[in-house]
């Protein structure tokens, strides 16, 4: 048994396990860099957010008032109208009542005037 030198040039397999070893370390680095960034972004959020670089998350709440503030002035304008109509329909009514009202004290007047014309 002798020994025996090996050649300067690498073989295949030599070439495809280094390629296979730099794209394992790649992977791990990706991982390990992923894994760092969904760990720490709520953290630099806060900082940034407190820094004034980044605006804060807008809170959900304004748009359920702006929703239960159109809905009152929607039902304040249907109630209104109402009110409107009902007023108007109640206020002619009212009218004609008086006006009944005014032809029967004026033919008062005039029986009374009657009355005391023919007791002279």
């Amino acid at each position: 048994m002798g020994f025996s030198r090996r050649s300067a040039t690498p073989t295949r397999e030599a070439v495809d396990h280094f390629k296979h070893g730099v794209t394992s370390f790649k992977d791990a680095g990706f991982a390990a860099a992923r894994g760092t960034r969904d760990a720490a972004a709520p953290k630099v959020n806060v900082v940034l957010t407190k820094v004034g670089l980044r605006k804060p998350p807008a809170p959900k709440w304004p748009w359920v008032a702006g929703a239960i503030g159109a809905g009152l002035a929607v039902g304040g304008a249907v109630a209104y109208l109402w009110y409107r109509r009902r007023t108007e329909s109640i206020g002619e009514q009212l009218l004609a009542d008086e006006l009944l009202d005014d032809t029967e004290l004026d033919d008062r007047a005039l029986h009374e005037e009657l009355v005391d014309s023919a007791s002279r």
